[in-house]
């Protein structure tokens, strides 16, 4: 239940509420049904960033400051769904600006950041099921205001009603929808019965706009209502639940005899030179493309056991004892010296096939898992405190996700495999063409290339690429900044790539 000022507020301000939301209820459907993100995204963020000051206004309590924080890369992230149309940089995005959302709403009123703790960023995920309950326990008000009935107790009554009425309706068609499959007859009688003349797309848009209406009022009642807790940092242990030092010992050594078994081999091997690798009856290619995700999974494992060991183990007088410090401090130095070899891997696999998206990536996620275990390196030895551990992480991977766009992953792909190409010869164009817009000002490069077979090829690709539907991406809500400077660039080319269109290249260099 919400404490009784929150409900207070809700109570009056729930027409509001519901007016607003129905707003952008509409405005969701506007936006996207139908469209792909563009510039309609950061436009939709910001009004329901002004919608949920609007709400909070005159509600008498204080807007937390850390907000103003929150919104900085909340705003970035936004934007750069209209800046970038890479599918997986824009995916990246979106669910950053959506994860940021949430974190505004949880600690727009109470709470302070820099005190969560792992659990709690882990429930910002299942946020959205809170706001269910939220709008439930709003309904009623929202049915007040319209004086649903005429005795004082008759508005508890019919919003009781109507309630019952929305939660049985999805039950209702799911029952509904088993027993159709399940008789004919049945089928038949139910068809002739709902034989209405309505278009399936205003049913789906109806259902999205009605969708979007009650999940934002769930949204705003939560935070507008939600009640005062407290997160307690401190150094000190407060579990009952302990793992004993000689547990840990055992178990921590033993890994470490493990790891410094593997290090060993990758020192001779794979940074030893080709000569000891080829001796063994691998390729230097082959040998680098094996693994690599088990050597990420090790180091994953190895993070949440050492986090979970630091978390639990029994301490002394607040501190990390000895053998603990020094074990801990030696498995994460070699989990760092494996990621390395993970990283050396990649590099290894792009000279010999070229960059792609997920190489790229990867070589990303390795830099940024190393920063998290120098943090939990620093954890273990000077700050203990969890929330402090965490919160330099939350900033670690926002950043990390800021770099990312700003280094325009796409572009930088298509860049480096022309410049490969400069000392290979090998240029894969069917993959560079399935680039996002993002690279285009660098792939147009490749039409100017001496080697007449991929630079046709090129061209033939070129020309399909732009032969796509677009309809998707044509009206202005998914206006991109990318996607014009593209158009801008190839519509006058089109002429000329129309002449290779059915172009046979004689070989291919793909990228294995």
């Amino acid at each position: 239940m919400y404490p009784i000022n929150s409900q207070l507020n809700i109570s009056v301000k729930a027409p509001l509420i519901a007016g607003i939301s129905f707003v952008l209820g509409l405005l969701f459907d506007y936006f996207f049904y139908d469209k792909i993100p563009g510039i309609g995204f950061p436009i939709y963020i910001g009004l329901i960033l002004i919608g949920l000051f609007i709400i909070s206004k005159d509600s008498k309590r204080q807007i937390n400051k850390q907000v103003l924080w929150l919104l900085i890369p909340l705003i970035f992230f936004s934007s750069m769904v209209f800046v970038r149309s890479s599918e997986l940089l824009t995916f990246l995005n979106i669910v950053a600006s959506l994860l940021l959302l949430l974190l505004v709403a949880e600690v727009l009123f109470v709470g302070l950041l820099k005190n969560f703790l792992i659990s709690d960023y882990l429930k910002i995920i299942f946020l959205p099921f809170r706001f269910i309950r939220a709008f439930f326990q709003t309904l009623p008000n929202i049915f007040k205001f319209w004086k649903v009935g005429t005795e004082p107790t008759e508005p508890k009554v019919s919003s009781r009603v109507i309630k019952g009425i929305i939660m049985a309706i999805p039950i209702i068609l799911i029952f509904l929808g088993l027993f159709s499959s399940a008789d004919l007859i049945f089928q038949k009688y139910l068809s002739d019965l709902i034989r209405i003349d309505i278009d399936p797309e205003i049913i789906v848009r109806s259902i999205l706009v009605l969708s979007a209406t009650f999940a934002l009022i769930g949204a705003y009642s939560y935070t507008l209502g939600k009640k005062e807790r407290s997160i307690v940092s401190s150094t000190t242990n407060t579990k009952s639940y302990t793992i004993g030092h000689i547990e840990t010992s055992i178990l921590l050594g033993m890994v470490n005899l493990l790891f410094f078994g593997f290090i060993l081999v990758q020192l001779t091997y794979l940074f030893g030179g080709e000569s000891n690798i080829v001796s063994q009856g691998f390729t230097y290619a082959e040998y680098a493309r094996k693994g690599f995700f088990e050597l990420i999974a090790v180091a994953i494992i190895s993070f949440l056991l050492l986090l979970t060991t630091e978390k639990y183990i029994a301490k002394k007088d607040t501190d990390h004892t000895l053998i603990f410090r020094i074990l801990s401090t030696a498995l994460i130095i070699q989990v760092i010296l494996i990621m390395m070899s993970g990283f050396k891997r990649l590099l290894l696999y792009e000279e010999a096939y070229g960059f792609t998206t997920l190489r790229l990536y990867s070589h990303g996620f390795i830099i940024l898992l190393a920063i998290i275990f120098v943090l939990l390196l620093y954890k273990i030895h000077k700050d203990k405190r969890e929330n402090s551990f965490v919160l330099r992480a939350f900033v670690s991977v926002t950043v990390f996700l800021v770099v990312i766009n700003i280094i325009n992953p796409d572009k930088f792909i298509a860049e480096r495999n022309i410049e490969r190409f400069a000392t290979t010869g090998k240029l894969d164009t069917h993959y560079l063409a399935s680039l996002s817009d993002d690279a285009v000002p660098e792939m147009v490069k490749i039409l100017n290339i001496p080697d007449e077979d991929i630079r046709n090829g090129f061209a033939r690709e070129l020309y399909w690429r732009t032969q796509k539907d677009s309809s998707f991406s044509a009206q202005w809500q998914s206006s991109n900044i990318s996607r014009i400077n593209a158009n801008n660039i190839l519509k006058p080319k089109m002429a000329d790539l129309e002449q290779y269109k059915d172009y046979q290249q004689q070989e291919d260099t793909g990228l294995n």
